[in-house]
């Protein structure tokens, strides 16, 4: 009993250490003094939001050509454990001379990319870029300082289909976008972050508020706008809501390995009980006759 406690409080430690975690990963291009700086592995009171306010509000971010921020919800670390080496954001992190990657970082409910790529923008005075890879519409401005947010599709699958899926897709997609931004932009730093489903920068805005337009601090560019995806995701009820909870887990964990162990043992203890033999009085057995003799 007491190796089955423990194990149920090994697998509810861990269900709690890595839930609501996500990776980020970032590479420079150049060497980067803010990046070589970071320790190689972080606190755990380091939460995504105060990490990359650390990156993107050091000095030096301005000297670089470009700042692509590329945020995907529902990306875990399995999911980068599994890239092959011949992706081009393997090859970047290998190749790149700073290079920091952390695979389980709290995520803070407040985190905001746009807010953070605003800042950024505003402070480099940099042109300010939002939309999905592969979009072959976009302008990008050659000698001119860009800020380029990035928002990946969400990753719901979970299972075999996720794990068959993702290699052949997202980072073929993205990889293929990298490449066109660093033909552009050799001088530039990469930041790629996990967060919550539904959470990414293009799904914040109400439905009645127009998309934001792309921002040119440098120069005023024309006003564009990108469409809000509101479509839902499809499919059954697991696809649409989180049902197995970190919490739920371990209540079920605790269930069947605890309470239901205690009470068969309890039940097998109650059957167990027998009554004493009782010797009965022979019938020829008399008492008064006993006492007389």
């Amino acid at each position: 009993m007491a190796a089955r406690l423990l194990v149920v409080a090994a697998i509810a430690n861990v269900v709690f250490a890595y839930s609501n975690t996500a990776p980020v990963v970032a590479w420079a291009s150049s060497s980067s003094s803010t990046l070589d700086s970071l320790p190689s592995r972080l606190d755990s009171a380091v939460h995504s939001a105060s990490f990359l306010e650390n990156i993107l509000n050091a000095d030096e971010v301005c000297n670089h050509d470009a700042v692509i921020i590329i945020e995907q919800p529902g990306l875990h670390a399995s999911d980068l454990r599994t890239l092959s080496p011949n992706t081009h954001i393997a090859r970047s992190l290998t190749s790149s001379p700073s290079a920091r990657q952390y695979p389980y970082l709290p995520i803070h409910q407040e985190l905001d990319i746009t807010w953070l790529a605003e800042g950024v923008a505003s402070k480099c005075r940099s042109r300010l870029l939002q939309y999905s890879p592969g979009h072959s519409d976009v302008g990008l401005k050659h000698n001119t300082k860009h800020v380029v947010c990035l928002g990946m599709p969400d990753l719901e699958e979970s299972g075999k289909t996720r794990k068959d899926a993702w290699p052949i897709t997202v980072p073929s997609l993205l990889g293929t976008e990298l490449k066109a931004l660093a033909s552009v932009f050799p001088n530039h730093l990469v930041v790629y972050t996990g967060s919550p489903l539904h959470a990414s920068f293009m799904k914040r805005q109400s439905p009645d508020t127009p998309d934001r337009p792309i921002l040119d601090l440098s120069s005023p560019p024309p006003a564009q706008t990108f469409a809000a995806n509101t479509t839902l995701p499809s499919g059954g009820i697991l696809k649409k809501y989180q049902l197995l909870t970190p919490g739920l887990i371990t209540a079920l964990l605790v269930a069947f390995f605890v309470l239901v162990p205690v009470l068969l043992v309890g039940l097998n203890a109650l059957a167990s009980i027998q009554n004493p033999v009782r010797s009965d009085v022979g019938k020829t057995f008399n008492a008064l006759e006993k006492k007389n003799q």
